[in-house]
């Protein structure tokens, strides 16, 4: 009896020194692994700081939730396919949207218009194709003048015309934005729209991996600024690397994450002289600091040349170089409407403002077009419907 006791007691230590071993193994195995994972982000690190190609110039550790991708050239854009709730829909008194809130149409003044002759104001017009995951946004000065209890808008100058395109998922591809405003001359403004600024993105999934935004100067001695980024992540999604490169510097963001702490730390870098970077899909980007040809070349794993950017050199985005007016006026099916046989004036300005009075409006804005008779109108005639309002308009925020 006393010998089984014996033996229970040395089998009952033995599985507790059993369980003992495998749990300090399976702590010292995460010891290692911790380690390694810190010996890597030291590697790393290391790579970086001991090549005399570049020169660390910062380091910042800042929250962990901030976005170190940064992508603040997407930010400028993507207010354009922003849809709103129904409380943000409320605060516009003159404003048009479609079935997915998004806006069709927004007038704002910067000025009120009763005692006044004349009054500027803003018109943006939003013209969607979900079809093709495009948008043609145009923004006209205008003037409005009085009419009976309020005003119409009166005259409208063209300034600025922008085609977006996005994906699927709603994420912006390409921008490019045509405007009068051209020269050294910051109110020299031409007659026809020409090219101004353009933006471009590369995704790989959920990833951006690329942006190019290209600022065009025009009429200067100038041919224009450009910026590009490039971005590679862990395993996780997360932004380890980010380079940017523009006409005055090339500089390259290291980036360390400590979870725990909810930290991220934060390595700049300027590179000094010709610096390559590896990417994932084989491809290598060679980044040349010196003002020499190109700055930025992508080349492929086949070794083909994907893209070049170049010091001193207008970046082809796929833009034409100037639009003209007409060519855009004709798409705003919004303001223009074309006679149908049996239209009168009087049922023209009910359908659009809901009281048949307006036709005198209607005719003093078109009588170009209609003749001082405003009984002569001719099917196929195209009118233009200005917008018609109230002093409660005139409080709208401008866009």
């Amino acid at each position: 009896m006393k010998k089984d006791c014996i033996i229970r007691r040395i089998c009952r230590c033995i599985v507790i020194l059993t369980l003992l071993l495998i749990y300090l193994n399976g702590y010292c195995n995460s010891l290692s692994v911790a380690d390694a994972k810190e010996d890597i982000k030291t590697t790393v690190q290391n790579i970086y700081a001991e090549d005399d190609r570049l020169e660390q110039v910062a380091h910042e550790t800042y929250e962990y939730d901030q976005n170190p991708v940064g992508n603040y050239m997407y930010d400028r854009y993507t207010w354009v396919a922003k849809s709103y709730s129904e409380e943000e829909m409320a605060e516009f008194s003159h404003a048009y949207f479609d079935e997915r809130n998004r806006l069709r149409y927004v007038l704002g003044y910067s000025a009120g218009i009763l005692g006044d002759s004349s009054s500027y104001c803003e018109e943006n017009i939003y013209e969607w194709d979900d079809d093709e995951h495009d948008c043609r946004y145009i923004y006209y000065k205008s003037n409005s003048m009085p009419y009976d209890s309020g005003y119409y808008v009166a005259y409208r100058y063209m300034f600025e015309v922008s085609n977006y395109k996005f994906d699927a998922d709603g994420r912006l591809l390409t921008q490019l934005s045509y405007s009068r405003n051209v020269g050294s001359d910051r109110y020299g403004y031409s007659d026809e729209l020409f090219f101004d600024r353009g933006y471009q993105a590369d995704y790989d999934g959920e990833r951006l991996m690329e942006e190019l935004q290209y600022i065009d100067f025009w009429g200067t001695n100038e041919v224009g600024a450009w910026e590009h980024r490039i971005y590679q992540y862990d395993e996780h999604g997360d932004c380890v690397l980010k380079v940017v490169t523009t006409e005055d510097e090339i500089t390259l963001y290291y980036y360390e994450y400590d979870e725990k702490a909810g930290k991220v730390d934060e390595y700049t870098y300027q590179v000094k002289e010709d610096w390559e970077l590896a990417c994932d899909d084989g491809s290598i980007v060679y980044f040349r600091p010196q003002w020499q040809s190109p700055a930025v070349k992508k080349v492929s794993a086949d070794g083909t040349v994907e893209k070049e950017l170049f010091y001193g050199k207008a970046i082809d985005m796929g833009q034409q170089h100037y639009l003209m007016p007409q060519d855009v006026e004709d798409t705003l099916d919004d303001h223009k409407y074309v006679v149908k046989p049996g239209d009168c004036l009087w049922n023209i300005a009910y359908k659009y403002y809901g009281h048949g009075s307006y036709y005198e409006l209607l005719h003093r804005v078109n009588r170009s077009v209609i003749g001082w008779d405003e009984n002569l109108i001719l099917p196929g005639m195209r009118l233009y419907i200005p917008e018609a309002g109230n002093v409660q308009d005139t409080k709208i925020r401008s866009y």
